[in-house]
């Protein structure tokens, strides 16, 4: 395994314990105690984890938010083909919603020809889907949170009533069948709480890092969320939980 993979599986697994202790993580990932402490080192010059004596702490708290560059390079090719699940269940001549996100990307990355009316609050999104010919782009104007490339404010919130759509696509930072899908970011939390009110579909992109985790702010509960896109890295348990909720799974 390279070493940038290491840290990056190094970095879910203090995320997922909030601590842990460097002869764990040796034995875990069958290197010695020096490698470990080297790929430590590395992540913590990056301002990702906090080094305590014998191991680690995790800086996230709910409200931690990575920006969209440090969240392009984790588990970018479960979030491919989450993308490209989420294409096939879009129609053609369908009105789509697409909220910020790196796994959101994937999806616009992945139309291609499809016919279909999009709108979006993230600006870069909005430049994506510029580039189809074949997509008419309604964007929702708004205060710019430069973190997410998103627009909010009560304009944005505004703006919202005016349109219903047949999906909406969100990406979050947490899903819960106790707390809910939750996001670190109160004005983006509001944008799409609407959304859900407005789509005949909700669907949650989310590779399986964000399943059983809680950020700090709930967009709803999870009985407003119609499917979850994940990863094969979900538990059976937790799949079965969701189902018993009448959430369809579709893990890719």
């Amino acid at each position: 395994m390279l070493a940038k993979e290491r840290q990056r599986k190094i970095l879910q697994e203090i995320k997922s314990q909030s601590a842990i202790k460097v002869s764990q993580l040796g034995k875990l990932f069958s290197v010695s105690e020096m490698t470990i402490r080297r790929d430590l080192e590395k992540l913590n010059e990056q301002g990702l984890i906090e080094r305590v004596y014998g191991g680690v702490l995790s800086i996230d708290g709910t409200a931690f938010e990575p920006t969209f560059l440090e969240k392009e390079t984790v588990n970018m090719e479960e979030k491919r083909r989450i993308g490209r699940m989420a294409v096939s269940l879009i129609k053609e001549k369908d009105t789509v919603f697409f909220g910020p996100g790196t796994t959101v990307m994937q999806i616009v990355k992945n139309l291609g020809n499809k016919h279909i009316t999009c709108l979006t609050n993230a600006l870069n999104i909005a430049f994506e889907l510029a580039k189809l010919p074949n997509v008419r782009l309604f964007v929702i104007g708004g205060e710019l949170r430069s973190g997410s490339c998103a627009m909010i404010g009560p304009e944005t919130e505004e703006y919202l009533q005016r349109f219903y759509v047949d999906k909406f696509f969100v990406g979050v930072n947490g899903l819960s069948v106790k707390h809910g899908i939750t996001i670190p970011n109160s004005c983006e939390a509001v944008v799409y709480r609407a959304m859900t009110k407005l789509s005949r579909e909700t669907i949650v992109v989310a590779d399986h890092t964000k399943v059983e985790n809680v950020s700090f702010v709930k967009i709803c509960d999870i009985d407003s969320v119609d499917k979850l896109i994940t990863d094969s890295g979900i538990s059976e348990k937790y799949v079965h939980e969701l189902k018993e909720k009448e959430i369809k799974v579709i893990v890719v």
